[in-house]
C-alpha cells in the first residue's frame, strides 16, 4: 500500500513537519504522495522538489518577514507575497509535473467560498495561495479567482486520499491543550483559530492510520520563524516516539 501523507497548515510550527520528514528519512519510511495545506503545502513543495528536510530549515530561517513580502497600500492586505513567490521559483520547478512524486495543496477561493485542491499545471502560485493569509497578505489572482490560504476551509486536507486504499499519516502542528492556567494576550487569536479548526481535526482524525500531533507545538504562534530549530525537534522527537507504529508501514 502507499503511504500519503497530510501536512497541516501552522504557520512557523509548520518547521514540525521538516521534522517530521527527518524522522521519515531515518526509519526508511516511504512516503508516496502529499496533500498540504498553507505551511504543509509550502513543505510538500520543497521537499518534493528534491530538497532535504534540514536544507530546507536552513533555507526558510534565514528568512524574516521583511525579506518575504514587501507592503502595500489601499489593498486588500498588507503586503505582497511576489518576493515569496521570487523565492520559491528558484527552489521549486514550475510545474506540479515536474516534482518528484504527487502533490496536492489546499486553497480557499474567496470569492466562491470553497475549497479547491491543485494537482497539476503551475505550481508555485498554487502554493503561494495555499499560504496567504487574509488581511496579511493580498489574495492571490490565479485560476480565475482570487485565492488564500487553505486551511480556512480546509486546513487538514485528507480529502484527495479518501477512498484510495492507502495509508494515510496525518500530521497536526495546531495542537490545542487543556488544563492551562492562563494565556497572554498576544496568543488569545492565535488560540481562538486553532479551537475553531480543531472540530476538523477531530472528525478526520480517524481516517488516519498514523496520526502525528506534536504537543509542544502549542507553546509557538504562526510567526515565530526565529524558533525553526526548536519546532524542528518537536516533530522529529514527537514522529521518533511513534517509530514502532510508524516501521508497520515500511
Amino acid at each position: 500500500m502507499k503511504n500519503s501523507l497530510v501536512l497541516s497548515g501552522g504557520g512557523a510550527r509548520g518547521f514540525a513537519h521538516l521534522g517530521v520528514l527527518q524522522a521519515f528519512e531515518e526509519l526508511e519510511i516511504p512516503i508516496d504522495e502529499i496533500a498540504g495545506a498553507s505551511a504543509g503545502a509550502i513543505v510538500g513543495a520543497f521537499y518534493f522538489a528534491g530538497h532535504k528536510p534540514k536544507e530546507i530549515l536552513k533555507l526558510i530561517s534565514s528568512y524574516r518577514i521583511y525579506h518575504w513580502a514587501r507592503p502595500i497600500w489601499r489593498k486588500p492586505g498588507f503586503m505582497h507575497m511576489d518576493k515569496i513567490a521570487e523565492l520559491f521559483s528558484k527552489y521549486m520547478p514550475d510545474t506540479f509535473e515536474k516534482l518528484d512524486r504527487p502533490l496536492t495543496v489546499s486553497v480557499t477561493d474567496i470569492l466562491q467560498a470553497a475549497t479547491l485542491f491543485f494537482n497539476s499545471g503551475p505550481l508555485v502560485p498554487a502554493v503561494c495561495a495555499s499560504a496567504c493569509l487574509p488581511v496579511l497578505f493580498e489574495p492571490i489572482k490565479f485560476a480565475g479567482s482570487q485565492m488564500v490560504d487553505g486551511g480556512i476551509l480546509n486546513n487538514f486536507p485528507t480529502d484527495p486520499f479518501i477512498g484510495k486504499g492507502t495509508n494515510i499519516i496525518g500530521v497536526h502542528v495546531n495542537p490545542v491543550p487543556g488544563g492551562l492556567e492562563h494565556i497572554h494576550f498576544k496568543n488569545m487569536p492565535d488560540r481562538t483559530i486553532n479551537l475553531l479548526l480543531r472540530r476538523e481535526v477531530l472528525e478526520k482524525k480517524d481516517q488516519c492510520t498514523v496520526f502525528i500531533e506534536p504537543m509542544e507545538c502549542w507553546k509557538y504562534n504562526i510567526l515565530d520563524i526565529g524558533e525553526g530549530e526548536t519546532i524542528f525537534k518537536i516533530g522529529y522527537d514527537a514522529t521518533m516516539l511513534m517509530k514502532d507504529e510508524l516501521l508497520k508501514l515500511k
